[in-house]
């Protein structure tokens, strides 16, 4: 019995790490429709996830909310 449970602990773990996780910055508009920035992306426009929100120089909101998502 402990012999299976640690086969299927095992089995899980590799399961996890085989599927892996991706890390992308979620931006909502206003209508509703959803754009997706790498972190590359982001960092290489010197902001952040939450200060994707806001168009270049202006204070002016582009999307609703942005917020960083693992593994869409």
């Amino acid at each position: 019995m402990k012999k299976k449970l640690i086969l299927l602990s095992v089995i899980a773990m590799a399961a996890l790490a085989t599927t892996g996780c991706t890390k992308r910055c979620r931006c909502i508009s206003y209508n509703t429709s959803v754009d997706y920035f790498t972190p590359e992306e982001v960092s290489a426009l010197g902001k952040t996830c939450s200060e994707m929100r806001y168009l270049d120089g202006l204070s002016v909101q582009r999307y609703s909310v942005c917020e960083w998502v693992y593994g869409e």
